[in-house]
């Protein structure tokens, strides 16, 4: 074959990888054909693009000979050189070819003529007009090259359509504004590492005066850990919305979380239920202990009250019992944040450094004095810093829970307990 054949192959694949849509691409892709392949090798002097309906083809893109004067025309789904091309998925036919319909082919094309069908839901039909076969091998060979190269692309779009529809629910399930007691302050941030991720949040009143305050880790990112830190969202409050105590909601969604055929797959969880005084009864699910800060520059951690949701049917989950005093600021997250890699170090046997909790810590003490939303957002931009401004290799979440400084505050130890052990004091 001639090195300008495989030009023209390369060129047309380049195209059809750079392309965007599904209809729009298989017009733009029959424009490149009739345009590239009307030379002494493959001799394409026109081209059809029709789409699939329930009983016929629908003609939506002609170039060449009749031109767009046709459009709109349809071909039955019955005729016999439909079929074949649907069973064959390529097909090259001319006046001699069995199941011919002269009268029916005058419609669209006078002589030789090739088809290719791609797609499904609807399926497409892209045809060309040949004014002579030359090598009959060479086209067969590039029609199959750029069906098959077609096929792909049509798969890749459908697949990054249903991730921005899985973007858009998992968006749907944050909430819109979140819902903040008298005397405190919160704000949240989420940055999948990919389209979608595992981590999720969610802020919604419990009952007058008690806000439920979650932050969930579905092991893994993408599109199976969104799929899953979405169960964990709708679990959680459809156990609120039936007034359940928090271990019977927990242990619930655990039961659904390792009955979901997911064995590999596991959900870390925080859920607090903060009320206005500042007392909070909460579940760690195996998360990252959250991080009570104090303005005398002490720190907290909210220790684990059970393993992760999934593994573990049976497993037992204990209440832990917080009480955040005005000044005080309480930082839930995920371990992206922790776990966040920096360069390289200069020994390449040595593992990159991790942001690690203490740098969080340094962090959230530095920034006391901001606004739960300033606190949030600086924690990102420096985890963010720490991996050089490369792109996160796990879903990053931060919720802060900052309760107003009060005239009369006077220092106080922080109350943190577990039922058994007791919260950790660093």
């Amino acid at each position: 074959m001639p090195k300008q054949y495989y030009r023209t192959v390369e060129s047309l694949l380049d195209k059809i990888d750079h392309s965007t849509g599904d209809e729009a691409m298989l017009v733009d892709i029959l424009h490149l054909l009739v345009k590239n392949l009307d030379t002494d090798s493959f001799g394409v002097k026109s081209g059809r693009l029709f789409r699939e309906r329930e009983t016929d083809y629908l003609l939506i893109e002609s170039l060449g000979d009749l031109g767009a004067t046709i459009a709109g025309k349809t071909i039955n789904k019955n005729y016999q050189l439909i079929k074949d091309i649907e069973r064959h998925r390529l097909w090259v036919m001319s006046p001699t070819t069995p199941g011919w319909d002269p009268e029916l082919e005058s419609q669209f094309v006078a002589g030789d003529s090739a088809a290719i069908i791609v797609g499904r839901d609807p399926a497409y039909i892209l045809s060309l007009g040949i004014r002579h076969h030359g090598s009959e091998d060479d086209l067969r060979i590039l029609l199959e090259t750029i069906r098959a190269a077609v096929g792909l692309k049509l798969r890749e779009e459908a697949l990054v359509s249903q991730l921005r529809q899985a973007q858009t629910i998992q968006h749907s399930l944050l909430p819109a504004r979140l819902t903040v007691p008298a005397g405190f302050d919160i704000a949240a941030l989420s940055h999948p590492a990919e389209e979608v991720g595992g981590d999720v949040y969610d802020v919604q009143e419990v009952e007058a005066g008690v806000v439920g305050l979650m932050l969930a880790d579905a092991s893994g990112h993408g599109l199976p850990a969104a799929l899953q830190a979405r169960d964990v969202v709708i679990g959680m409050r459809m156990g609120q919305a039936k007034d359940e105590k928090i271990s019977a909601t927990i242990s619930h969604l655990n039961k659904v979380i390792h009955g979901s055929g997911l064995a590999s797959r596991f959900v870390s969880l925080f859920y607090g239920e903060l009320e206005e005084t500042g007392n909070m009864t909460y579940v760690n699910c195996g998360h990252c202990p959250p991080l009570l800060l104090t303005p005398g520059q002490e720190v907290f951690e909210l220790p684990p009250c059970g393993p992760v949701l999934g593994p573990l049917p049976d497993a037992v989950y204990r209440r832990g019992h917080l009480t955040i005093r005005p000044g005080e600021t309480l930082i839930i997250f995920s371990d992206g944040v922790t776990e966040r890699q920096g360069p390289p170090a200069a020994d390449s046997l040595q593992e990159p450094p991790q942001f690690g909790t203490e740098q969080l810590i340094q962090v959230g003490l530095e920034c006391l004095n901001m606004s739960a939303k300033e606190i949030a957002e600086e924690i990102v931009n420096r985890v963010r810093r720490f991996g050089a401004g490369e792109p996160f290799d796990d879903d990053v979440s931060i919720m802060v829970v900052k309760r107003l400084p009060q005239q009369d505050y006077s220092p106080a130890e922080s109350l943190v307990s577990v039922s058994s052990p007791e919260g950790s004091r660093r």
